[in-house]
């Protein structure tokens, strides 16, 4: 309770002093509020998207999450896509920058997997790929894969094939990765009945295949061979 001590004169030209009680209290907060920033919003919206996906972004429950006004977050970022662009590129931000004492080979290798795995990490940040126009993190990735190729001393028409050779294998496995593993369950029991209702003859390479993952699972790493693939290609053409 708050209280007050009154000094009151009375009728008789004696000072009475009273005590009153108030039955509320008044709380002062010492901790400053923290300052909303741009950087604040993208960290928010980004641990949404990880949490609930894409479709559970929104401005209002940004806000919510960082405990201020919807209208405040527009002094930061300009509109919902302005934010989804920042989250992507703060996930290419996690890629470490490439090392070119390592080659241009093993350089390209370890940055590619390095893409892959941040963008496994995140699995709505897939989604946003064609549709956004790189930023700077996202940039810096680009340019340090074209450095690679620039380094092997490739062809520039080749460089260039090279170039989109590996950024659709990491943005394509990506998705692809990210998409089995939404539904194992459903994937796996679609394969079991397509068996069960299917003759050996009909499409039987494609049986044999079900056939082969349903014994063995799947135990290769699919990735990095295909990149290795692609890098003893451009490798072959660099000496030429």
């Amino acid at each position: 309770a708050c209280v007050f001590l009154v000094d009151h004169p009375s009728t008789y030209g004696v000072r009475m002093t009273y005590t009153v009680r108030y039955a509320y209290a008044v709380r002062m907060s010492t901790r400053p509020r923290r300052p909303l920033t741009r950087e604040r919003i993208v960290v928010a919206g980004t641990a949404i998207a990880d949490r609930d996906g894409l479709s559970g972004v929104s401005m209002r429950k940004v806000a919510t999450k960082l405990g201020c006004e919807v209208m405040s977050l527009y002094n930061h970022v300009s509109n919902k896509d302005d934010l989804l662009a920042e989250m992507l590129d703060r996930v290419y931000a996690e890629i470490p920058s490439m090392d070119d004492a390592l080659g241009w080979r093993r350089a390209l290798r370890s940055t590619a997997l390095a893409a892959r795995d941040a963008l496994v990490a995140h699995p709505w940040s897939a989604a946003l790929l064609t549709g956004t126009f790189p930023g700077p993190a996202r940039r810096q990735h680009m340019e340090d894969m074209l450095r690679a190729l620039s380094i092997a001393g490739l062809p520039d028409d080749v460089a260039d094939l090279g170039f989109h050779a590996v950024m659709v294998h990491v943005q394509g496995f990506s998705q692809q990765q990210i998409g089995f593993g939404e539904r194992p369950a459903t994937l796996a029991q679609q394969a079991d009945q397509f068996l069960a209702s299917t003759a050996a003859d009909d499409n039987p390479l494609f049986v044999a295949h079900l056939g082969y993952h349903a014994e063995r699972g799947h135990r290769h790493d699919d990735f990095t061979f295909v990149l290795d693939l692609i890098l003893d290609g451009l490798e072959r053409a660099a000496t030429r």
